[in-house]
């Protein structure tokens, strides 16, 4: 009892400097943690307060020199030269202090080179300047040196708005490493001392308790025979020295052999598995008692006793010596042969089904290519009549327009049954870009006033509590839902008016832009509130009829909304008109000042704008007929001579013998397609070193990744079809130049 004791004593004793040591580690860690998160946050201040000494004296410079230019006081270049060197310090500061950061450091040099260039140009309209200049070069000074100094801010802005996302970072780590600090130093003494307390009571009481096993061993033997018996899986055990393996009744009652429990030998069991499991076993065996591999789990075939073969999972664990040598390996079979069953059958109906949405998918792109081909042509000639109208009369005027709004509905129903198809599949993507909400309202206005002042009801979009207001997300896809809820507004409203208001709200906890859309409209009963939103559901079968629609642009709007967090809500009562609220979590966003007039930021050019000499031709390369007849028109009307080829390999060979301003690209061809086209193109202007031509895809397919396809292999742009004539002529505009003909 003494020894007991002593072994008790010496045991808690070393449990307590154990435990001890840990708190006075977890006590030194967490300081030091601390402390360099400290060191971190100090670091972030100082390139934050250098980043915005930046700006200040940037504005300080511009003043200093206008001072000298208006005054020809000296005094105000000596401040002008004191804060350009100045800037030049922060910026040495800037590097040594982002050093580690490469974004950060890839922006100061952008930095550098811009304020360079603003020092140069500063300094050369100090030496230049005089009254007498003209005002036009006065301007083009000015435009060029507010511009360079934008482009400085800019730069300056992405260098401050990653540190105070990087203080955020800190101030939140430090924040949560205080908290974990003092939270696992409570947790560490409480745990510690209930640990010492219990493990004491546990030595105390093992003695005791050790009669008590050895009392109860008998009994769990017994039992355990009797688990053995009960079991429905094979019980081995191999004694590995003697070679002796005992069989449990039902190892080899699996298998139709009622011999009963037994003991045998390996090659029992080694005799009954399938040739070609064999090898295979043996193999996965000998790396488990080499201890390759640490647990031991197979399945492979066994002979059964009328012929057949069944599934085994074999499982066992093996028990080794001082040395490592294997001395027992205990385990079972179970008979998994209805798992594999079901296994080959589920494989075989996910091929199938696998198979079966493939083939829709190719029937989709298929048909899509199919229907958007021909219906670009009608669209197109379609909007060319509508320009023409000068010698027609009403009934043919009539007609124009009839075949234009049918051309449009159609591309409609069109492009709602391939967004929908890409939802249902998983396989839309959303994309993520910053922008100002009211821009995109005001392109909706512009399109819905129209509709409106159509139908001679009141059009209201108040959106002044989130004017400026920057949002991060889907712009087109946020669009096509405003545009949807806006058109079904205006669709089921007869009289009265349509009054659309946007505004921040709180909503489960996130900030979140809403924008009610209200309508004194036929309404809709509350019973069908769920029904509208199914596709090619309407409430009423009348609905359909009176106003036309699929049924898809609320289904498709809701989802929309919901993929990115958002959800659209109804309100409606029958005869009294609905409000649909929309509203979607705001990311990134930031309230922006009201820009003065004349202050606007000078926006960026497209990374795909090649400028070209306006002399050259431009290159039709469609197989469709009355594609080409609508391309060659709208060219035409720009004043561009063009050529037609209507293979990819005809129109390599034009290529090669001409230069072109432009190559208008169809993606499905004979002989070679527009993608093959493109690549080879791109190979062989790299291997003849000849100036890059651009090329604008224009395809029928629109499903997801026909457009990265087209970038993949070199185009500069994509055009879906059918192809709108005012997008058409803009892109040929943008990438072949205006003609002095059509201007």
């Amino acid at each position: 009892m003494d020894r007991l004791l002593f072994r008790n004593y010496t045991v808690f004793v070393c449990m307590l400097a154990l435990c001890t040591g840990t708190l006075l580690y977890v006590l030194i860690a967490g300081d030091r943690a601390i402390a360099r998160i400290d060191s971190q946050v100090t670091h972030t201040y100082d390139v934050i307060n250098n980043a915005q000494a930046v700006s200040a004296l940037i504005e300080g410079m511009l003043a200093a020199q206008r001072g000298y230019l208006i005054t020809r006081d000296e005094e105000f270049m000596d401040k002008y030269r004191r804060r350009r060197d100045r800037v030049s310090e922060v910026i040495v500061n800037l590097s040594e202090l982002t050093k580690d950061n490469t974004s950060q450091a890839t922006r100061l040099d952008e930095l550098r080179h811009h304020f360079n260039a603003f020092s140069v140009k500063l300094e050369q309209r100090a030496q230049t300047f005089t009254i007498t200049r003209s005002a036009k070069i006065i301007m083009d000074d000015m435009e060029e040196i507010d511009g360079l100094k934008e482009t400085i801010l800019r730069v300056n802005s992405a260098i401050l708005r990653d540190e105070y996302k990087l203080l955020d970072v800190h101030i939140r780590k430090i924040e949560v490493q205080k908290s974990n600090y003092f939270i696992t130093l409570l947790i560490g003494i409480c745990t510690t001392a209930l640990a010492l307390l219990i493990f004491n009571i546990f030595l105390f009481n093992a003695q005791k308790k050790r009669s008590h096993i050895e009392a109860s061993l008998k009994d769990t033997e017994e039992r355990f025979a009797l688990a053995v018996e009960g079991t429905q899986d094979g019980i081995f055990d191999w004694n590995v020295p003697s070679g002796e393996v005992f069989y449990s009744k039902q190892f080899f009652g699996m298998l139709g052999d009622n011999r009963g429990a037994f003991i045998g030998t390996p090659s029992d069991a080694q005799s009954l598995i399938h040739p070609e499991d064999s090898a295979r076993i043996t193999d996965y065996l000998e790396k488990y008692l080499s201890k390759e591999i640490s647990d031991y789990s197979q399945e492979f075939r066994m002979k059964h006793k009328d012929g057949h073969w069944i599934w085994v999972q074999s499982r066992a664990k093996g028990i080794f010596d001082g040395q490592g040598r294997i001395t027992r390996m205990v385990g079972a079979h179970t008979d998994i042969s209805h798992l594999k069953e079901s296994q080959t059958r589920l494989e075989a109906e996910k091929k199938a089904a696998e198979e079966a949405n493939q083939a829709k998918r190719d029937f989709l792109a298929h048909m899509s290519h199919e229907i958007r081909t021909p219906l670009t042509a009608i669209s197109g000639i379609a909007e060319i009549l509508g320009t023409k109208q000068e010698n027609l009369d009403d009934k043919q005027k009539k007609l124009i327009r009839t075949l234009h709004s049918s051309t449009t509905v159609l591309k409609d129903l069109i492009n709602d049954i391939l967004d929908f198809s890409k939802i249902e599949s998983g396989e839309l993507d959303l994309e993520e870009e910053c922008f100002e909400v009211d821009l995109l309202f005001e392109e909706v206005i512009s399109m819905m006033a129209v509709r409106a002042n159509q139908k001679g009801i009141s059009f209201v979009f108040d959106y002044t509590d989130v004017k400026h207001l920057t949002f991060e997300g889907d712009k087109i896809r946020i669009r096509q839902i405003i545009v949807n809820l806006v058109s079904n507004a205006i669709k089921f409203t007869d009289e009265g008016s349509v009054a659309i208001k946007a505004y921040r709200q709180e909503r489960d906890g996130a900030d979140c832009l809403h924008i009610d859309f209200a309508d004194t409209g036929i309404g809709i009963d509350p019973v069908n509130f769920d029904m509208i939103f199914e596709r090619f559901k309407q409430a009423d079968s009348s609905v359909s009829r009176k106003y036309g629609g699929t049924g898809l642009g609320l289904p498709i709007s809701k989802n929309l909304a919901q993929m990115m967090g958002g959800d659209i809500i109804i309100q409606s009562e029958i005869g009294k008109g609905s409000t649909f609220t929309l509203y979607l979590p705001l990311k990134g966003a930031s309230q922006a000042k009201e820009e003065k007039a004349g202050t606007k930021p000078a926006r960026k050019k497209s990374k795909n704008v090649i400028s070209l000499r306006d002399d050259k031709k431009i290159l039709i390369v469609e197989d469709y007929e009355g594609n080409v007849v609508v391309f060659s028109h709208v060219l035409d009307e720009l004043g561009y001579e063009y050529d037609i080829a209507r293979t990819g390999k005809e129109a390599l060979d034009m290529w090669e013998d001409n230069t072109y301003a432009l190559i208008l690209m169809d993606i499905q061809m004979p002989e070679m397609d527009g993608l093959a086209a493109t690549a080879e193109l791109r190979k062989r202007e790299k291997k003849k070193k000849r100036e890059r031509t651009p090329i604008l895809g224009m395809t029928a397919h629109a499903l997801v990744g026909d457009r990265d396809k087209c970038f993949e292999v070199g185009m500069d742009d994509y055009m879906p079809k059918p192809i709108v004539e005012t997008d058409f002529k803009r892109q040929v505009l943008k990438y072949a130049g205006a003609r002095k003909a059509a201007a």
